[in-house]
């Protein structure tokens, strides 16, 4: 008995030095083997479409296909794939390139959003009567009219050069959005104030906003009076486009455009939170979409 003890207290020693090993239920890394043809090809399928908004020829199925088989569907194989449909600029019969391909379909689904999806040369039009409008008011003398057809009329055009701004990597994709909210166009489709206030937030923040919020809204637009939104002051209609458009919850609101348009669902509270620091830093819609289709959940392996 003397001599089991000492072994005792020096296995106890011992035991009370070992670490705690944590394990951590369902926490296997994730097996890609046995995963059928047809799923991955659905998957290579939703990436042209969301993206290019065309499916894949069969040699670009093919070739897709072949390159996610022989890195066993990884998810850095997915991402390479998603970058090159983003920016390629090879040359591409019927695109021009994949990225021109990409950027247009961005462009035409901030239209859709915001303009009911009208189209350029309706854009020019309504442009062109204003920039007639204010031709003849300066033949009258009437400068006050001339310069307020006049910047009608920039507006609509800056929708429409948005398209290669963007793309050349002059502006932001919230950028493009503070344009296609502050013309004509969208105040034909939302008419008053009221209205506008209303129907920018719901189409940029995904929210109505709260009654001191309209309030405050309604005030800068419609009486050029000093108005805080977000806790910045503006006076103006201009002014409350900005504001709105360079708010954080403008960039949320992108966030929540991309898992609509990808996963059809809004993202969670943690997703959002994880992914909005980086996203009002560098505002590249690129990065959001590729952290959201290199999922299983988009890929649905």
């Amino acid at each position: 008995m003397k001599q089991a003890l000492p072994l005792l207290i020096l296995l106890l020693a011992v035991l009370s030095c070992t670490k705690d090993q944590v394990l951590v239920p369902d926490n296997q890394p994730p097996n890609y083997e046995g995963i059928p043809l047809i799923k991955i090809q659905n998957y290579v399928n939703r990436l042209f479409i969301d993206l290019l908004a065309r499916e894949p020829l069969d040699d670009e199925m093919d070739e897709f296909v072949q390159e996610l088989q022989l890195a066993k569907l990884a998810p850095e194989a997915r991402l390479v794939q998603v970058i090159r449909l983003q920016t390629d600029t090879s040359f591409i019969v019927g695109d021009t390139s994949y990225q021109r391909a990409y950027i247009q379909n961005l462009y035409n689904q901030a239209k859709a959003r915001t303009l009911e999806g009208v189209s350029d040369s309706e854009i020019k039009g309504d442009a062109g009567i204003f920039l007639g409008g204010a031709y003849k008011d300066s033949l009258v003398g009437n400068w006050e009219g001339y310069t307020e057809k006049m910047k009608a009329a920039e507006r609509l055009l800056t929708v429409i050069r948005g398209r290669s701004e963007f793309q050349s990597g002059q502006i932001t994709y919230d950028r493009l959005f503070a344009r296609c909210v502050n013309n004509s166009i969208y105040d034909k489709i939302n008419m008053n104030t009221v209205n506008f206030v209303n129907a920018t937030f719901d189409n940029l923040l995904w929210r109505y906003p709260t009654k001191s919020e309209l309030l405050e809204g309604f005030n800068m637009i419609e009486y050029n009076l000093p108005a805080t939104l977000f806790g910045k002051l503006g006076t103006s209609k201009d002014d409350y486009v900005e504001i709105l458009t360079n708010s954080r919850e403008m960039f949320e609101g992108l966030i929540i455009w991309s898992y609509q348009q990808l996963v059809a669902r809004r993202p969670s509270s943690e997703e959002a939170g994880l992914l909005l620091p980086d996203f009002a830093s560098h505002r590249d819609i690129r990065l959001i979409q590729q952290k959201i289709l290199i999922t299983d959940e988009y890929a649905n392996f």
